[in-house]
């Protein structure tokens, strides 16, 4: 008999094109399988023999079917056959088009986030059944002197990069031919940007009009969820990455009220009184309690389509129930919690996950985007503290780290990507394995926690360092000569440019203070 597991993949900030992320995280999967001697592994791809005119591959399959399948046979377990079967929730053409004003608009965001108010008041029609993030002590985070100084430094490193970027591009298309986006900055740090604004700046899609961006991004999500549990897999897992954790998150902790906002016509009239996959008899959904009011259905976000019914409901514990797993990966929930708490709240309800389900939050110390999730803890999830925090040292340069979590290297002792693929193919509790030498040992990482602001610092300066080479380089003789003659300019100083940057940096987040950008709605 063979088991069949779904996986469905959510990917994070930048331009990735449709299946690319899934077929990236299957070939490593793949990789480490492979590499167990009792294990015989195929690779299945559900591809048509079709494609548009001129195509330059041909069609995978989405809808009906999962576009990829690995095969796992186990010689060592009567041969039992395993399909692990990917889906994926594909979010990145939903970004504004790159514009001058989109450029703008992140610059003067990024800049400002040093210096933003707390938006913590969703006021939204089912508020009352999710809580804010919150501590294991049931404090609720501030934005301390601390982190806002963390966003002035960063802030600050990224204002520095930007011209470094502009003057590598030139010289790059130079001497190589290789055309480095000086906008590249805004193509992937601008989708945090778009998750937290109030209101889109592009056009946007049709379907979602006058909706915050994130609504659109939070419809895929749902839409996936519904068609995972759908398929009757034997159990199935969610897999997500930097800004795809808070996609995820989203969609697991949507009221439920709210979840059917989000579904078209047709897949609710299938999830509420269709035929599932191997079953002759329809099905029988569970209903509300207590029906919304009509301020309750106003104050909804997405608005409820008129085919829905006040008490129409999708039961998280029906939706859930064969959800065994959520891996969140490079995973800026903890950030979003301090900044944006309203946009990532925590269903009051989270006993509807089976007693087998497991969180697993994996950081790396040095991906400045990730950390721990500590505001998020759900005590009701079996015998274990959820989520279960995962330290690994994905990359030993600072900042790749980030990109590198999943990526199958054999010298590893323990790379995660093997103890992922063993835990979602075995079906039981996650056994980490032994940690590296040294890192990440917890006395490592609290060494390296005490000296981030000085790494940040070097790194500073190293740009800053780097940013008056190419200026010098770039300069005609007579400029350089005017310059030379200013005083207390001195383009040979580093400390020159992170001078000016700081300046930039106050200037723009005390203006914005008065003129914050919208961030309302859910």
């Amino acid at each position: 008999m063979t088991t069949k597991v779904g996986i469905l993949v959510v990917h994070g900030i930048g331009e990735q094109k449709k299946f690319q992320t899934v077929e990236e995280i299957v070939r490593d999967i793949a990789t480490a399988l492979k590499a167990e001697d009792n294990l015989t592994v195929r690779i299945m791809i559900n591809e048509q023999n079709t494609g548009a005119y001129a195509a330059g591959q041909q069609t995978w399959q989405a809808d009906n079917k999962e576009p990829l399948i690995i095969e796992i046979e186990d010689k060592d377990n009567n041969n039992q056959v395993t399909q692990l079967a990917f889906n994926e929730v594909w979010w990145a053409d939903l970004g504004d088009p790159i514009s001058l004003q989109t450029q703008l608009s992140f610059w003067a965001w990024g800049l400002s986030l040093w210096s933003r108010k707390q938006y913590s008041n969703p006021n939204l029609g089912t508020s009352d059944r999710v809580r804010p993030p919150e501590d294991m002590n049931g404090n609720k985070p501030k934005m301390d002197l601390k982190g806002r100084l963390s966003f002035f430094w960063v802030s600050l490193v990224i204002l520095l990069v930007l011209p470094v970027l502009s003057f590598l591009s030139v010289i790059l298309r130079k001497v190589l031919g290789f055309d480095l986006r000086p906008d590249i900055l805004v193509q992937y740090l601008g989708d945090v940007k778009l998750y937290q604004q109030g209101e889109r700046e592009g056009l946007g899609p049709l379907i979602d009009l006058g909706q915050p961006p994130r609504i659109s991004v939070r419809r895929r999500m749902i839409k996936g969820l519904v068609k995972m549990s759908l398929r009757n897999y034997d159990r199935w897992y969610v897999l997500s990455h930097s800004l795809g954790t808070l996609v995820a998150f989203n969609g697991l902790m949507e009221t439920e009220e709210a979840l059917p906002n989000y579904l078209n016509q047709e897949l609710w009239d299938k999830w509420n009184h269709g035929h599932s996959d191997d079953e002759k008899e329809p099905i029988i959904r569970q209903k509300a309690t207590k029906p919304l009011t009509d301020e309750e259905e106003a104050k909804m976000r997405p608005p409820r389509p008129s085919w829905l019914k006040k008490d129409d409901i999708i039961a998280r514990s029906e939706l859930f129930k064969n959800l065994q797993g959520v891996v969140t990966y490079g995973s800026p929930l903890s950030k979003f919690g301090v900044v944006w708490p309203a946009i990532v709240p925590v269903n009051k309800n989270n006993t509807v996950f089976n007693p087998k389900f497991e969180w697993l939050n994996v950081y790396d110390p040095t991906d400045p985007v990730a950390g721990r999730s500590a505001l998020f803890n759900f005590k009701t999830i079996g015998d274990k503290q959820q989520p279960q925090e995962i330290a690994y040292k994905a990359e030993g340069i600072h900042l790749l780290s980030h990109i590198e979590y999943l990526n199958y290297k054999p010298s590893r002792p323990t790379p995660f990507v093997k103890q992922l693929a063993q835990w979602i193919l075995r079906g039981d509790s996650f056994q980490p394995g032994p940690p590296s030498l040294g890192w990440p040992q917890p006395s490592m990482v609290q060494i390296y926690n005490n000296i981030r602001v000085l790494i940040w610092l070097v790194v500073a300066v190293l740009i800053s360092w780097l940013l008056g080479f190419l200026i010098r380089f770039a300069l005609p003789d007579s400029m350089e000569k005017v310059i030379q003659e200013i005083p207390y300019l001195d383009l040979s100083n580093p400390f020159t440019y992170i001078g000016f940057g700081i300046i930039i940096v106050l200037i723009v987040g005390i203006f914005m203070r008065g003129f914050q950008l919208n961030t309302n709605s859910k």
